[in-house]
């Protein structure tokens, strides 16, 4: 089978890549779930059963690829691991500082913070808000981030997101569908812009 290859996890930069790729890879070669399961028990007659000889197999080709997407400077560090449980959480408690609670507190505090550009395009900006927001501990609920969204969101589209949630209850749902449709009449609306300048242009040559 072949793979897309990994950069080797050299440090800090590029983590968040670097995990969810080689999650990617785990899930794809169906061993991940040693990173979360128990090995199972072993039996009372002292053998070995087959569950619990597919989870070493399991846990070893686990192990092995998390090792490979090392570089070669850190791998001395992690590889007495014996288990890719062991191995994964290491370098997560390394490289994971998104996991640390102080960095969930400074990212829903530039949540807090946070203000949209009107002039920049909107999804994006609201796939970064709702990530930000969704790091507040406790979590928050969907209509409650739907809220505190929705009071952020610049002139027309913010308004509409508000009317239209005051009945129909406020949620992420809608106000996605909501920015979504703005963001489609804008690119319309600078499409006709486009042809029509065009248009313009042409009949006064």
């Amino acid at each position: 089978m072949a793979f897309l290859p990994i950069k080797p996890l050299d440090g800090a930069d590029g983590y968040l890549r670097w995990k969810e790729s080689v999650l990617l890879r785990l899930h794809t070669v169906g061993v991940a779930h040693v990173l979360s399961d128990d090995p199972p028990a072993p039996a009372f007659d002292g053998g070995v059963p087959a569950a619990a000889k597919k989870w070493a197999r399991d846990d070893a080709v686990c192990r092995g690829h998390i090792l490979a997407a090392l570089s070669d400077r850190i791998l001395p560090d992690y590889a007495r691991h014996a288990t890719g449980g062991a191995l994964w959480r290491a370098v997560a408690r390394t490289y994971d500082v998104e996991a640390s609670f102080d960095s969930y507190r400074r990212s829903y505090q530039r949540f807090l913070d946070f203000r949209f550009d009107e002039d920049a395009p909107i999804p994006e900006q609201l796939a970064h808000a709702e990530a930000m927001a969704a790091t507040a501990d406790p979590p928050l609920s969907d209509a409650k981030m739907a809220r505190m969204i929705s009071v952020r969101l610049p002139g027309e589209v913010g308004a509409c997101v508000r009317l239209c949630s005051i009945n129909g209850g406020m949620s992420m749902a809608r106000v996605w569908r909501i920015v979504l449709n703005f963001e489609e009449y804008r690119i319309e609306r600078e499409d006709r812009e486009a042809r029509e300048l065009k248009g313009g242009t042409k009949n006064t040559t």
